[in-house]
């Protein structure tokens, strides 16, 4: 068998110095070149997976900001007691402001939003003026339905408490409502000098943000400009007090309406 051995040697040498030597010749070239072409097609893979991934799922950035804009607050049954009682009716349209802060945990987002609002102070002739303020602070949740580094959008909830006063001034003094628990309407007719109703409810809060992170260079820290958008919502009946006392019969009324806010501050990752 060894010679058949070396005459197959033969003869693969003669193939590869025949007339096949072209052909065969650019066998192992075709070998070599496959190995660069998988690799380079590894390396652009491995260049590319991670910035689509990066677009795809990148978390939101935290946000600590301050909060102003325009609140509107339904006041028709508060007016109908103090118009009633000789005041003017109330303002329905408010300027808020307040701070807002929320720490994301990938795309979910958990936070606070705490806000002012006042509605101005309102008078008549005979010397009674009254005043509007109201107050919320609402533990907030969302979700970034779109993130990327420079940007988020999403849905949010809130739940928490709402506060408001109505303020009633009289320059002409007199003597207060002198029941242990008068009603809205004894506190209206007779404030004295100057009395506070306030009135306090349960809040929720749905809507909507938007928030742009502007850094520097290739930092993860930078200035936030954002917008809010949405309405709080009330739905239990409000607690009045005065002076310490309870109030009766006071109308269904609360710190509720929508409300629309730009936002400045800082964030980062």
């Amino acid at each position: 068998m060894a010679p058949n051995v070396k005459n197959g040697y033969r003869q693969s040498n003669a193939l590869k110095n025949g007339p096949f030597a072209a052909t065969l010749s650019g066998v192992p070239e075709m070998v070599i070149m496959r190995p660069s072409i998988v690799c380079c097609a590894l390396s652009l893979f491995c260049a590319v997976a991670p910035v689509r991934a990066q677009r795809q799922d990148a978390s939101g950035f935290h946000v600590v900001a301050f909060t102003t804009g325009a609140t509107v607050m339904s006041v028709s049954s508060i007016n109908s007691l103090l118009t009633a009682a000789n005041f003017a009716g109330l303002s329905t349209d408010g300027i808020s402001y307040g701070l807002t802060a929320h720490y994301a945990f990938g795309r979910a987002l958990l936070g606070v939003d705490a806000g002012h609002v006042t509605f101005g102070e309102e008078g008549l002739n005979n010397g009674r003026t009254d005043d509007l303020n109201a107050n919320q602070l609402l533990g907030t949740a969302g979700y970034a339905i779109y993130s990327s580094k420079q940007a988020i959008i999403y849905p949010q909830l809130g739940v928490g408490i709402g506060q408001f006063d109505v303020t009633l001034r009289d320059r002409n003094g007199g003597a207060k409502a002198s029941p242990s628990q008068p009603t809205f309407a004894e506190v209206a007719q007779n404030p004295g000098s100057t009395t506070t109703l306030s009135g306090s409810h349960l809040l929720f809060g749905v809507g909507a943000g938007a928030d742009f992170l502007v850094t520097r260079g290739t930092g993860d820290v930078g200035v936030v400009f954002g917008i809010r958008g949405g309405a709080l919502l009330s739905p239990n009946r409000t607690t009045w007090k005065a002076d310490g006392r309870d109030v009766l019969a006071g109308p269904d009324a609360s710190a509720q309406g929508p409300f629309l806010r730009v936002v400045i501050g800082i964030g980062g990752r």
